[in-house]
């Protein structure tokens, strides 16, 4: 009758050696989709024999019927002997034969029945009008609930019918039917509650009397039910004045009832109300309150009377109290749905049981005897091979069984792999059937489509959250966020084929249904994300919130949540690649439009909220992970997506704002009153300003590197931003060192001999540095950019702004130079001296000694202490520059000297002295100053040294083709 996906399942265990079948039932008709609830089943034990009173023993013991149950009583009036007969007929037709009519027990049905009687064996009926049997002496106890609700005399004859088959069976050799006969089939008695209700031996009624007090007397009567309540907890207060509420775990039971048959729920969950069948309006509802770590925070008693006044729905806050001491600790609201009990039952005493009716009992009793709930939905064993013979010897329909079966399959019904198969394969072939020749009956009709409404809920629930399905859960749902697996649940297969089963998948409108319930789920998923910054957007008035520590807080989440995003359109890429969707649903172009809107819309929002002040390492990841989605989603195929994320649209705005803030406050520290310029520094130094304003300089470039790389064409804005700042820097030293650059300006002979001042060798040498070492590592950054991403800038190519840069301070620099060495050259009387004096010595007579002694002496003496000064002030690269430009001007004295003089040989003797004076004196102070750092070139004769060279030697080679350059 059922699937032939049958697990390996244990026999169910008995108390007392017998199979419970008194046991509370839960009612319930939606999934229980607490976490709680559900993530518990993992946590306890199915079965116990424990005695212990706590919560968790409780939670352990109660866990059998934790899901079992029915939303409605199924009574007798609700089969009709239309749907009976159409059932039968459907199984006539699909045999292809005529079956024998019968009268069951001498009773005929009534005048609208008759042109139906049923043909297998008779069902006889065992009851009266008054619904009692007549032995000499009955013991009476209190029914299961399934029997309760169905009557004692469908209970009966149910009983009767299964013995009689096994009886038929164990006739034929069927071993099967052993262990429903031995005992004086003590199992069917018990399971079918009828114990009470059919004669007993004389030993058995020993037996029973003296297991009864001596004050009892006679036996209790039969409990009469008055009505049902379905109860719900919505909200428990912990102090009467706080109006935020918690969840707690609640242990809802009848006074009149044992603990064993109490329910749990938790506050404020979604999952459906318990059902109570009352006996007396005297009786209380006890509810117990426990806390998440199992202790007891208090209890609340509901009198029934006050339930039973108010018809239907009641809403009720109940006060609750802990003992010892009665105290009161809060409040709860109970939702109540009462409704009085009529005897529906009793206008079948006396008249027959349908086969149909009596095989729903029979299934009921099986299911739950082999405690029939959520994830074990399988009959197995002899149960099985009872329903199964039950429906063949009394001529049940094969379609009427699998839908019997669906329908209390349904009832507990999860969103998991096992369930949806089970559901399939009893549902294939009722549809295949009603699809095809032969009709379903009216009944059957009626019951398959209750089951593809309640079908069709399920699907909706697996495809909603096709990423939150869980199949180590109980309810087969995972509450608890998690990270994108990239593997599809288990449950979405058979899903699919479900739901194909159901529907015309070729039909447009089924198709976009399907698709809408993925989008549902898509942005579920997507609203969990964006939830995760729902802080960020709307508590941004808070002062501590631009806290740099905060933001960046904020940020990270930012950048998480756009990576998860990320994660799970890759995770719908993998369900794809897996087939199990039909070809019409592109879930990852599906998922992604929703995504990527939806992250845009966040991101959007979030900025506003949130402005970044500048590409800070948080910012900068937060770049980085839309860009890389932007770029992922184009790799993976994804099409183009309307208002979906557009990174450089996102943060083009905020760049430029970030660059023109940077600018203006590196424009603004190089203004002379921010500047810190100190003392004069130590030896040969330079200004530490300068030094500050390029590890500015360099940061900002490192900051923008993630911009630059992605959006190459912010290159042209972030360098003109940092040439403006080094022009400001130039104009900053000039402007600061102006008492030191004006005197090179004047082209008055000096009062006294001029001698370059400190100052002005630390503006010469922070010149230096800045061409030689602080330029560099911004040169060659950008030339790099412009290498690895070249953007189209029109005319301008990326450099040329600081190129402009280069050329304006070197040839600044330059001049600087050239006027410190003319400053120097107007200090050299001595030299136009010897060669005014040297006019007189005879050529024979030229050499040093000829030459005035005390001239030659001064003469080095002045090289000597200029060359000291020099060195004292400035850097070695400066002090080799000046050295070498006052050298080659020192020898252009000597060659303006001797212009148009070249044919008297005469005017060479004190040129000649000269020459060799400055040529010793030079390259001896220099070698001594800068000792093993003078290079080999620096020693080299500047230009004009060599053109005097090639004028007073002119047998001598002489390469004319060397030059000073400063």
């Amino acid at each position: 009758m059922v699937s032939s996906r049958v697990s390996d399942s244990p026999a169910p265990k008995a108390h007392n050696g017998n199979v419970s079948s008194s046991a509370s039932v839960q009612v319930t008709r939606s999934l229980v989709t607490d976490p709680e609830a559900a993530g518990s089943a993992s946590k306890y034990h199915m079965y116990t024999n424990s005695d212990d009173s706590s919560l968790h023993s409780f939670l352990a013991n109660s866990r059998v019927y934790s899901n079992v149950g029915r939303s409605h009583v199924r009574s007798s009036s609700y089969y009709i002997c239309s749907e009976v007969r159409s059932s039968r007929e459907t199984l006539v037709a699909a045999r292809g034969q005529t079956e024998p009519t019968m009268e069951l027990n001498d009773e005929k049905f009534s005048s609208e029945e008759v042109s139906y009687i049923p043909s297998a064996p008779p069902i006889p009926l065992a009851v009266e009008e008054s619904g009692k049997i007549k032995p000499a002496s009955i013991q009476v106890s209190e029914a299961s609930d399934t029997i309760s609700a169905r009557g004692t005399s469908h209970a009966v004859v149910s009983y009767d019918a299964c013995v009689r088959l096994c009886l038929h069976a164990w006739a034929k050799g069927c071993m099967e039917a052993r262990m429903f006969l031995e005992n004086e089939c003590a199992l069917l008695r018990e399971a079918f509650g009828v114990k009470e209700h059919l004669s007993l031996s004389e030993e058995e009624m020993l037996v029973s009397q003296s297991s009864q007090a001596p004050h009892e007397g006679v036996a209790p009567k039969p409990k009469k039910n008055i009505g049902k309540m379905m109860v719900q907890v919505w909200r428990v207060k912990t102090d009467l004045d706080a109006a935020p509420t918690e969840k707690y775990l609640c242990r809802l039971r009848l006074k009149s009832s044992t603990v064993d048959d109490a329910v749990i729920m938790q506050s404020g969950s979604d999952e459906e109300g318990r059902v109570f069948f009352l006996d007396s309006h005297e009786d209380d509802l006890i509810v117990e309150i426990f806390e998440s770590n199992g202790k007891e925070f208090g209890r609340a008693l509901v009198p029934l009377a006050k339930v039973t006044e108010v018809s239907a729905y009641s809403l009720s806050w109940e006060s609750v109290f802990r003992e010892p001491g009665h105290q009161l600790v809060g409040k709860i609201q109970i939702h109540f749905d009462y409704s009085a009990s009529s005897d529906d039952n009793s206008h079948l005493k006396g008249c027959s049981v349908a086969e149909t009716v009596a095989y729903d009992l029979v299934l009921e009793v099986a299911l739950k005897t082999q405690w029939f709930q959520q994830r074990k939905l399988l009959l197995y064993g002899s149960w099985k091979w009872l329903l199964e013979e039950f429906a063949s010897y009394y001529g049940i329909s094969d379609v009427y069984t699998k839908l019997r079966y669906l329908t209390y399959v349904m009832d507990v019904a999860t969103p998991t792999s096992d369930c949806l198969h089970l559901v399939h394969d009893l549902l294939a072939p009722v549809i295949t059937k009603g699809n095809g020749k032969a009709t379903l009956s009216h009944q059957e009709n009626r019951i398959l489509n209750e089951i593809k409404n309640q079908t069709e809920q399920i699907l909706k629930l697996v495809f909603e959250n096709y990423k939150s399905l869980d199949e180590s859960s109980f309810s087969g749902m995972n509450d608890v966020v998690s990270s994108a697996t990239g593997v599809p649940a288990p449950a979405l297969a058979p899903a699919v084929k479900v739901y194909m089963l159901l529907h015309d998948i070729l039909s447009p409108k089924d198709q976009s249904n399907l698709c809408n319930y993925f989008q549902v789920g898509a942005k579920k998923i997507s609203r969990m994300h964006m939830g995760e910054t729902d802080e960020f957007v709307t508590n941004n008035n808070d002062p501590n919130f631009w806290d740099p520590s905060s933001m960046s807080s904020a940020y990270k989440k930012m950048t998480m949540v756009c990576k998860n995003v990320k994660n799970e359109i890759y995770t719908d890429i993998e369900i794809h690649n897996q087939y199990i969707l039909p070809s019409f649903l592109d879930l990852p172009n599906l998922s992604a439009s929703i995504y990527s809107t939806d992250l845009r819309n966040r991101l959007r929002t979030f900025l506003v909220a949130c402005p970044p002040s500048g590409p800070s390492p948080a910012v900068a990841e937060l770049v980085i992970a839309t860009v890389e989605f932007q770029r992922d989603l184009s790799s993976w195929n994804i099409g183009p997506i309307q208002a979906g994320v557009d990174a450089k649209e996102l943060f083009h705005q905020y760049i430029m704002i970030w660059i023109q803030d940077r600018r203006l406050s590196l424009l603004e520290s190089c203004k002379l009153d921010k500047v810190q310029w100190g003392g004069v520094g130590a030896h040969r130094s330079t200004t530490p300003f300068v030094d500050e304003m390029y590890t500015r300089l360099n940061e900002t470039i490192q900051d923008y590197q993630v911009i630059i790389s992605r959006w190459p064409k912010c290159i042209f804005v972030l360098e003109s931003a940092i040439a403006d700042v080094e022009k400001a820097i130039v104009e900053a030293l000039e402007k600061q060192y102006a008492n030191v650059l004006s005197p090179l300006k004047e082209n008055l002979a000096p009062k006294k001999p001029y001698v370059v001042p400190d100052e002005l060798g630390i503006l010469l040498n922070t010149m230096k540095r800045m061409l030689d070492v602080l330029r560099y590592n911004i040169e060659a950054q950008f030339k790099a950019w412009s290498s690895s991403c070249i953007p189209d800038g029109g005319n301008v190519a990326p450099g040329d702004r600081l190129s402009e840069v280069t050329v304006m301070l070197r040839a600044k620099f330059r001049s600087y130079l050239q006027a410190v060495v003319e400053k120097l050259v107007q200090n050299a009387t001595t030299l136009k001296k010897i060669l005014q004096d040297s006019k007189g010595i005879s050529h024979c007579a030229c050499s040093k000694e000829s030459v005035g002694e005390s001239d030659m002496r001064n003469l080095k003496e002045q090289l000597t202490n200029t060359l000291n000064n020099l060195h004292s002030v400035c850097a070695t690269h400066v002090f080799i520059a000046l050295s070498r430009g006052y050298w080659d001007r020192m020898g252009e004295i000597v060659l303006s000297f001797l212009e148009n003089k070249t044919e008297n040989r005469a005017w060479y003797k004190g040129p000649r002295v000269a020459v060799s004076m400055l040529d010793d004196t030079f390259a001896a102070e220099m070698q001594k100053l800068l000792g093993d750092s003078l290079r080999e070139q620096d020693l080299e004769p500047p230009r004009s040294i060599v053109e005097l060279r090639w004028i007073l030697c002119k047998d001598t080679t002489v390469n004319r083709g060397k030059s000073f350059d400063y």
